[in-house]
Formats: structure tokens, C-alpha cells, sequence
């Protein structure tokens, strides 16, 4: 296999996830590829850095149990209901035309059952956007925990069509020289089970990493401050003491984590829209 085609096997083969004929093809390629070693090593060290910051703190609370288990149970609810339903369509094929009316009826008062019961889950609007509050700070958290622990990156550009097929989006590495950013490289890396292309970039000895992403599976801005810089709408925040910043353009997100001061990392930030 060439290494185009091994290249979206290499996450599910680190994560375990490949049949055993695809471990082998790939276990075969990294035998006489040492670029592909070299991507494996670097991805699987990236989770390791990831996993010591992120875990120490990534104890779940009552409240996310809670949620969990209410999202457990209304998937449960749901199979339940589609099963009783398959169930009672394949009765109403084999049952004369005289009994169908019947069954159309038990299945009715089926379905307004369930209306009732998924009526029941949703408590209130809040408790979903608590949801995806929660799912966003912690998006910010992993953003800043790879900003802090990953080491410097470099790589050819040449790479960067294999990145955008990662990540879903167009990769490009933003000129920033105006600033006196140095450009140092480019890597994919995992955030919430979703990806994100890492750029890193140093200025005045501070170092910049900045994410590409679908900014659709990164909806980050909402826990952060709008800002108008020039004609560009941005966002920033800080977590943990480092400054964040983000916005997006055509679909395609853009955040930036650094020890810069919220008005610096605005203006870098407004320079790529």
C-alpha cells in the first residue's frame, strides 16, 4: 500500500480499531516505511502527553454522571420502541385487512407514548445547553492542554493535503511575519474525539500554536468574549492562565492559545480572517 492509502488507517490502527487483514497491511508498510513509523511515533506520543495533562483533571462530576446515565437510558428507551414497533408492523403484514386497523391503532397510542416519555426527558432547554457548555470548555481545556505539552513540530508542507483530509477542512500555515512570528510546524491532533490541524508559531520568544478545524464540531466562541477588531469579529478568553482566541471564516475555525494578553491575541487572530 502506498503511503496516501495507509495514512487513514495509521489512527484507527494506534487506537486498536482495525481488523485483523488491515493491522497486518499495516504492520507490513511500517516494516519498510520509516516516514509512517515516524507519523505513528508522533501520534501516539501526542496522546501521551495529551492523556498526562488531561487525565489528572478529567475526573467526571455528579452532574455529568447524571447526564450520562439519562443519555443511557433514553437510548434504551428509544431501541425499546423502535422494536415494539418493527414487531407490530411485521404482525400487521401477516393479519387480514379486517384486523389492520386495529394494530394501526395500538401503534398510534404507542407513539404518543413515546412523544410523552422523550417530553419527559427534556426537563428544560437549559440542561441541553448545559450540555454543550460542558462539551465546549472542555474543547477549550484540550486545546490549551496541547498548546502546553506538545513539542516543537516540523514538517514539509508537502504533507498538507494528507492533513486536510484529517481534519476536514483546508489547511493552510498563515503568514504572520508582520508580527515577527517564526513558523516552526504542523501536526493533526486529536480534540474530543474529533481533529484539528496544529500550527506552531513562535513570536518574541512566545510560543503560538494556532488549531484549523470545522468550526461546525468546534463550537468554542460560545464560551468566549466577542470582540470587533477592524472589520473582523472576534473571540477570546483565557484558561488557565493562557489567552485564547478564535474565529471562523467559510466554515473553516480558527483558534489560537498562547501567553499573550487578550488584546494581542485578538489582533493575531483578526489577521486571519
Amino acid at each position: 500500500m502506498t503511503c496516501h492509502a495507509i495514512l487513514l488507517l495509521l489512527e484507527p490502527f494506534i487506537d486498536g480499531e482495525l481488523s485483523p487483514e488491515k493491522v497486518l497491511e499495516v504492520e507490513q508498510h511500517l516494516r519498510g516505511c520509516s516516514g509512517c513509523v515516524e507519523r505513528v511515533r508522533l501520534s501516539e506520543a501526542l496522546r501521551g502527553s495529551l492523556r498526562r495533562v488531561v487525565e489528572p483533571s478529567s475526573v467526571p462530576t455528579d452532574a455529568f454522571r447524571a447526564r450520562l446515565a439519562s443519555a443511557i437510558e433514553a437510548a434504551r428507551q428509544r431501541e425499546w420502541e423502535g422494536r415494539v414497533l418493527e414487531r407490530q408492523i411485521e404482525q400487521s403484514r401477516m393479519l387480514s385487512w379486517r384486523t389492520i386497523l386495529p394494530v394501526a391503532a395500538a401503534a398510534a397510542l404507542t407513539l404518543v407514548w413515546a412523544a410523552s416519555a422523550n417530553n419527559d426527558m427534556k426537563v428544560s432547554s437549559n440542561k441541553h445547553q448545559y450540555a454543550r457548555v460542558d462539551n465546549v470548555d472542555e474543547l477549550i481545556e484540550g486545546f490549551v492542554a496541547h498548546h502546553v505539552s506538545s513539542p516543537p513540530e516540523v514538517m514539509s508542507p508537502t504533507l498538507l493535503p494528507e492533513y486536510e483530509a484529517q481534519v476536514g477542512v483546508p489547511v493552510r500555515v498563515p503568514s504572520l511575519t508582520r508580527y515577527g512570528a517564526n513558523w516552526e510546524g504542523v501536526s493533526v491532533v486529536p480534540i474530543r474525539n474529533q481533529r484539528a490541524a496544529s500550527i506552531r508559531y513562535k513570536i518574541s520568544g512566545h510560543k503560538v500554536t494556532l488549531y484549523m478545524y470545522d468550526s461546525s464540531r468546534f463550537p468554542i466562541e460560545k464560551r468566549l468574549e466577542r470582540r470587533q477588531v477592524g472589520d473582523a469579529a472576534v473571540y477570546v478568553g483565557s484558561r488557565r492562565g493562557y489567552s485564547i482566541g478564535a474565529t471562523d471564516s467559510r466554515g473553516v475555525g480558527y483558534a489560537l492559545a498562547s501567553d499573550l494578553n487578550d488584546a494581542e491575541t485578538a489582533e493575531l487572530v483578526a489577521a486571519l480572517y
